[in-house]
């Protein structure tokens, strides 16, 4: 069994004129059924070719995908704590772009059942700036600091991925509940741009928030992964005490480059095993694979 924070997969098949049931991208409903997966993250990632003004409509094209697959799969849609258990599909936005600079539109977001918002992808948007930006990033915006306020009144998930680390800090200052980030490793074991440093997996580690190991290969080792170096960061953010917050955010079908081993969602259990094999008790294997995720939902969720 797993949850997963973060998959392209809605944007990807909307594109492709494919099916959620079946089709051949990383992830379809068909394999997560024989995988056993709970929770699914479906993002609705907004390219940075659809700014600036097309974003909020690319946006509700993605949404009205989603909202299509999941009444023909007969996949629950979680909006509140109380959902989180009977398993099903989150709703999430990649890209603050969307919201085209308006609270009104964050609000409208969630009253179509968004619960987690990705504030930047790794360029600059109204709420600030992504990792792409370089050592010139600053951070988030006046508008960003709203935004990030009210998500906590809303009871929506801050995501930190793709943010720049002047931003991560603004987001620390700002928000008064716990934050994820959703598809994000350890810069400690690989030293790209958009892993987190010690310092930021520790303050999500303070917080009780969630982080997602992201399966793209160039996160996780540099020249090619495997199964072996997704366990490394693993045990990097365990020894930073993150027992209680890592988990998953592959970024299935937003990456080109799985590591070794890794074909798409069919393959999680095989870390659930080597997981295993390396004398992870069988708690911690379900906490990562699964638990950790679900109570932050239960955590920062409102009803």
């Amino acid at each position: 069994m797993f949850s997963d924070a973060h998959c392209d997969t809605i944007s990807r098949i909307l594109d492709a004129g494919q099916d959620l049931y079946e089709n051949d991208g990383h992830v379809d409903y068909r394999r997560l059924k024989r995988q056993v997966s709970q929770i699914q993250f479906y993002a609705a990632w907004i390219d940075p070719k659809y700014e600036p003004g097309g974003c909020l409509t690319r946006c509700l094209d993605i949404i009205d995908k989603f909202y299509i697959e999941c009444e023909k799969n007969q996949i629950p849609v979680i909006t509140k704590p109380q959902d989180v258990d009977g398993g099903g599909a989150v709703l999430s936005v990649e890209g603050g772009s969307a919201l085209c600079g308006r609270l009104s539109a964050l609000r409208m977001l969630h009253k179509l059942g968004v619960r987690a918002l990705t504030l930047t992808w790794n360029g600059r948007n109204a709420l600030g700036d992504g990792v792409g930006e370089g050592a010139s990033a600053g951070g988030l915006s006046t508008f960003g600091k709203s935004v990030v306020a009210e998500m906590n009144r809303l009871g929506m998930l801050v995501d930190v991925s793709h943010l720049s680390e002047k931003g991560f800090w603004d987001v620390a200052q700002a928000s008064d509940a716990a934050f994820i980030a959703s598809h994000s490793n350890a810069k400690r074991i690989c030293a790209h741009q958009r892993n987190l440093t010690d310092e930021q997996i520790g303050e999500i580690v303070r917080r009780s928030g969630f982080i997602g190991i992201n399966l793209c290969s160039d996160f996780l080792r540099e020249g090619g992964a495997s199964i072996d170096d997704i366990l490394r960061h693993i045990e990097h953010m365990l020894s930073l005490g993150g027992r209680e917050t890592v988990g998953f955010g592959a970024d299935f079908d937003g990456v080109d480059d799985l590591p070794n081993g890794v074909g798409g969602v069919e393959d999680m259990g095989k870390i659930a095993d080597a997981l295993l094999h390396n004398n992870y008790d069988e708690g911690l294997v379900r906490q990562i694979m699964f638990g950790n995720l679900h109570r932050a939902l239960k955590q920062i969720l409102k009803n």
